[in-house]
């Protein structure tokens, strides 16, 4: 998926994503996403985008409408398992807050990306750029209060390890609603709908679980967290969330989600 840090200068980039264990261990990403394809609703022949495309599962579900699909992604061993997994699709690198096509599109898709790029005005306005006139952006990403009963703890954690809360990374953009929708009006957009829901999501692991979703995405923190340390972090976290998250035998993350269809004027 697309992935940008707050303050490159600051903070390492985690681009060194494990796309096989992404793909193996965290499908509910694009899998509880599916539906957002009806809001897509691709058409035979349209070029449609799929920004911060990932694995590429989702390309390849847009695909089979008969829409023409390129996916983008930042991260070249994403793009290199989707290569590999869809190679009647036509993949490539790219930044989404700067996007550059060779024509107008008829859409832009994206799934669980958009809250990884820091500069959403750059993000939208670009997306805007790509399409022709009625085109559509649709997408959804992590909303307000996402994650957060995961977010205080590691925060904490991570004081405590010796990483003031002014010095850890940001590498998430979690919106409200309106802010999501100002944003979209203020670049041309006419936002047709738009949904922010709560969607409890089980992380693969039983036990473990917690541990390997921060090890997937939790990576901006680990970088900065001293090497002696972040085992201490990982262990305060599942204390911290444990009465909120884990039900016995799974963690269910807490998951908050807003999508919206908006049009461009």
């Amino acid at each position: 998926m697309l992935v940008a840090m707050s303050d490159a200068a600051s903070f390492p980039h985690p681009s060194a994503w494990d796309a096989q264990t992404y793909a193996d261990d965290f499908s509910f990403v694009a899998a509880s996403a599916r539906d957002l394809i009806e809001w897509l609703g691709p058409q035979s022949g349209e070029k449609i985008l799929d920004l911060g495309c990932g694995t590429g599962a989702l390309s390849a579900t847009i695909a089979e409408s008969g829409a023409v699909v390129e996916g983008v992604d930042q991260d070249a061993s994403m793009l290199a398992l989707a290569a590999r997994e869809h190679p009647g699709i036509a993949f490539r690198q790219a930044d989404g807050q700067a996007l550059r096509v060779d024509a107008p599109l008829d859409a832009v898709f994206s799934n669980a990306a958009l809250h990884w790029m820091p500069d959403q005005d750059a993000v939208v306005r670009s997306v805007a750029a790509a399409l022709r006139p009625g085109g559509r952006f649709v997408a959804e990403m992590g909303g307000k209060r996402n994650i957060a009963a995961i977010l205080a703890p590691l925060r904490a954690a991570m004081a405590e390890a010796g990483v003031p809360v002014a010095q850890q990374p940001q590498p998430w953009v979690f919106p409200s609603p309106a802010e999501q929708a100002s944003r979209l009006e203020a670049q041309g957009f006419e936002v047709r709908r738009l949904a922010y829901f709560d969607r409890p999501s089980p992380f693969e692991g039983g036990m473990d679980g917690m541990r390997g979703w921060l090890q997937m995405f939790a990576r901006a923190f680990s970088a900065v967290c001293p090497a002696d340390r972040w085992e201490q972090v990982v262990r305060a976290v599942e204390d911290g969330a444990r009465d909120q998250l884990f039900d016995g035998e799974r963690w269910v993350g807490d998951y908050v989600r807003l999508r919206f269809l908006a049009q461009r004027v």
